[in-house]
């Protein structure tokens, strides 16, 4: 039997009682919250609750060979790293001026060109 402190986010966990298998999203006292492929999520208490699989290990914050640097939409150059919504990076491919001090950016990846917002913004440089 498990106890909570074995489970952590991202495991695949087997549900006894239910006969399910489900990937945890929250653990909290001795409740598991658990969500299969389809989208379905139920609790489950922890100790009826087996481990299927550890979680996978963290990403990287940012691409190798890259240093974090602030910079303003001016500053941005072709070949740096900016982080989008989706919380995963972009290389940026072209880029041109939009208005003052705008600039819209051409991501390997990104559907549709950006216009990156005014203001400093933390980007991945190439070393």
């Amino acid at each position: 039997m498990a106890s909570t402190l074995t489970f952590k986010v991202g495991d695949i966990v087997r549900d006894t009682m239910r006969h399910r298998t489900g990937k945890v999203w929250r653990v909290s006292a001795n409740l598991v919250e658990l969500q299969d492929l389809a989208g379905y999520t139920w609790q489950a208490l922890a100790h009826r609750c087996e481990l299927v699989a550890d979680a996978p290990p963290p990403q990287p914050q940012f691409p190798p060979n890259t240093i974090p640097v602030p910079a303003t939409p001016l500053d941005v150059k072709v070949g740096d790293w900016v982080r989008m919504y989706d919380g995963r990076t972009y290389q940026v491919r072209d880029m041109r001026a939009h208005g003052a001090g705008g600039r819209v950016l051409h991501l390997d990846g990104w559907p549709q060109p950006w216009v990156m917002p005014t203001g400093s913004r933390q980007v991945y440089r190439p070393r």
